[in-house]
C-alpha cells in the first residue's frame, strides 16, 4: 500500500472544491503563483488554498499537480508497461 503525497493531497481536494472552471487542467496558471506554492509545499508547509491568490488563479493548483507528475523520476505509467498500454 502507498501514501498519496500530500501535494496532491490538497491540490484535488481544493480543485474539487473550487475547481469548476473549463480547462482546470488544460489551461496553465501565473508561473510565479506555481512557484511560490511549491515553494510552500516544499517547505514541509500545507499552504492555505483559500488564499485570493489561489482562488483568482486556481489553474496554478491545476499546473502544480501536473509539474509534480512530470518531475516524478519514473512516469507514472511506467516503461516497464509502456508496449502494454500501446
Amino acid at each position: 500500500c502507498f501514501s498519496v503525497p500530500q501535494v496532491l493531497k490538497s491540490c484535488t481536494e481544493f480543485i474539487e472544491k473550487h475547481g469548476i472552471v473549463d480547462g482546470i487542467y488544460r489551461l496553465s496558471g501565473i508561473a510565479s503563483n506555481i512557484q511560490k506554492l511549491r515553494h510552500e509545499f516544499d517547505s514541509e508547509q500545507i499552504p492555505d488554498l483559500t488564499k485570493d491568490i489561489y482562488i483568482q488563479d486556481i489553474h496554478c493548483v491545476g499546473s502544480l499537480c501536473k509539474l509534480y507528475f512530470r518531475e516524478l523520476p519514473n512516469p507514472l505509467l511506467t516503461y516497464q508497461l509502456y508496449e502494454k498500454f500501446s
